[in-house]
C-alpha cells in the first residue's frame, strides 16, 4: 500500500473477534516459496500469484488445483500477478516489463490484452465486474523515477476514464462490483504517510478510516454484490491486519499465528481471500470461510 476525511462514513463501529466467524485455510502453491490470493468470484475461483524461483507468476486456484495462468504468454515469463476474476472467468492483473514498468492486463478466453493509461508511467488493473468494467490506478514518474502523481481509472470497451476521490491528491481504485460500486484508497500527497479508504455508491463517495486509534493507513480492496467490503489497515506499531466492513459493522481479523494479514477479495457468499506473512516473513495466500456456509471444496 502506498497511499482528514472529507465525508466521514457513518457506521456502527463494532469490532468483533473474527476467530468465531471464519475458518481459515492456507493456500500454498506446491513446491513454491510464495503464494498470494487476490480475488475470488462467485464460483469460488481464486486468482493471485505463485513463485518457485523469481519472479512470481499469475495463478488460478480452482477445485483445489493450482494452475499457472496463460503459460504460453509473458505472464509465465515476466513478473505477473492476477488481481481479480469475474464470474465469466475474465482475469485482470499486472505484469512488469524488462525495463521495470508495470502494465495492466486483461485475460479473456485465452486472449491477453495489455492495458496502459495514455501517458502513464505505470498502469495497474486491479478489479473487474461482470460487465467487463475494469478499475485500477496509474502513476507518473519523473526522469529519476520519483513518483509525481497517482490517479484511479475505469476502463470499458477500450476507453479509459480518470477517477479521483473528491479533494484527493492521489487516488487508487482497487475493486468494483456488478452494480458499479467502487472501493479504493486516497491521500493528500505522494509523500503522505497516511492513506484513507473510500467507497462509492451511486456516484456518491464516502471516506472511511478504521475505528482504531492511531491507525495511519486504511485501504479498501474489494466489494461484493451486497456491498460488503474488505481491505487492510496498519496499526500504530506498523502491523498489517485484514478487515471486513459489512452492514455497518467493522471486523478486524488476522490469519492465526501470522505476523501480517491483508484481505484482498470477497465474493457474494462472503468468502474472503488475501495474503498473510508468517513469523519468518514467508508469504502465503488464505481463504477465510464464513462459518454459516459450507466448507471449501
Amino acid at each position: 500500500m502506498h497511499r482528514v476525511a472529507f465525508v466521514v462514513l457513518t457506521l456502527l463501529a463494532l469490532v468483533f473477534s473474527a476467530s468465531a466467524q471464519f475458518t481459515f485455510t492456507s493456500l500454498d502453491y506446491p513446491g513454491g516459496n510464495l503464494t498470494t490470493a487476490r480475488g475470488i468470484n462467485d464460483h469460488g475461483q481464486i486468482v493471485g500469484a505463485y513463485r518457485t524461483v523469481p519472479p512470481r507468476h499469475a495463478l488460478l486456484i480452482e477445485n483445489g488445483q493450482y494452475i499457472p495462468l496463460a503459460p504460453e504468454t509473458l505472464l509465465a515469463t515476466d513478473y505477473s500477478e492476477a488481481f481479480k476474476i469475474n464470474d465469466r472467468g475474465d482475469v485482470v492483473g499486472v505484469f512488469i516489463d524488462v525495463n521495470g514498468f508495470e502494465h495492466g492486463f486483461l485475460l479473456r478466453k485465452g486472449v491477453l490484452t495489455t492495458l496502459d493509461f495514455p501517458g502513464a508511467s505505470d498502469t495497474l488493473a486491479l478489479g473487474i465486474n461482470a460487465s467487463g468494467t475494469i478499475v485500477g490506478y496509474w502513476d507518473l514518474l519523473d526522469g529519476n523515477g520519483n513518483l509525481l502523481a497517482v490517479h484511479g481509472y475505469t476502463w470499458k470497451g477500450g476507453s479509459f476514464t480518470q477517477f479521483d476521490f473528491p479533494g484527493a491528491t492521489d487516488t487508487s481504485l482497487f475493486g468494483i462490483n456488478d452494480r458499479g460500486d467502487l472501493v479504493g484508497g486516497w491521500d493528500t500527497g505522494v509523500t503522505s504517510p497516511n492513506e484513507h479508504g473510500f467507497e462509492c455508491f451511486n456516484g456518491k463517495c464516502v471516506s472511511f478510516d478504521v475505528p482504531v486509534a492511531g491507525a495511519p493507513i486504511t485501504q479498501l480492496d474489494d466489494i461484493n454484490a451486497h456491498g460488503d467490503a474488505v481491505g487492510g489497515w496498519v496499526d500504530a506499531e506498523g502491523a498489517l491486519h485484514g478487515f471486513l466492513l459489512a452492514e455497518g459493522n467493522f471486523t478486524s481479523f488476522d490469519f492465526p499465528g501470522s505476523a501480517d494479514t491483508i484481505a484482498f477479495g470477497i465474493n457474494a457468499a462472503g468468502q474472503i481471500v488475501g495474503r498473510y506473512d508468517d513469523a519468518d516473513g514467508s508469504k502465503h495466500g488464505f481463504l477465510a470461510q464464513p462459518e454459516n456456509i459450507g466448507k471449501p471444496q
